[in-house]
């Protein structure tokens, strides 16, 4: 949260998450198992990947490759299974930022942004989004 301060619910949902850790826990679709598989495996030496996708882009082709999007595999609660699946694609998305950063760093590339964090704040943010629809209790105060 000290990395991300713009994902303003990134709090809301580890808060949540924490205090409902088995909330209708059930095994991921096969899309997000694939789309989670795809996110975790990713390597910037990877040499099918092309320039648009690498540096300040990294993250890009491992959220959008396929049609399999955060939009087309999180589709509700179901989709995630558990939370268990939830936290591993936070920090999946969370390890993409770093190695953006980190890739920059080493090609002397100065960075504003990163398309990773976008992704980031998307996962987040759609997780909180499922996770309500679903009807978790949510730790916030009404």
């Amino acid at each position: 949260m000290q990395d991300f301060p713009q994902i303003k619910v990134a709090k809301d949902l580890l808060d949540s998450i924490k205090v409902y850790p088995d909330f209708q826990s059930s095994p991921p679709s096969t899309d997000l198992k694939l789309f989670l598989t795809r996110i975790e495996k990713a390597d910037p030496n990877d040499t099918t990947i092309d320039e648009d996708n690498k540096g300040v882009g990294w993250g890009h082709y491992q959220f959008t490759a396929g049609s399999m999007t955060c939009a087309s595999v999180m589709t509700s609660w179901k989709d995630i299974g558990n939370t268990d699946t939830a936290c591993k694609l936070i920090a999946a998305a969370i390890r993409t930022c770093k190695v953006a950063r980190y890739v920059c760093e080493k090609m002397n590339v100065r960075a504003t942004s990163y398309i990773s964090d976008m992704y980031l704040g998307r996962v987040i943010e759609t997780l909180w989004d499922l996770w309500k629809l679903a009807g978790a209790v949510s730790c916030i105060a009404p």
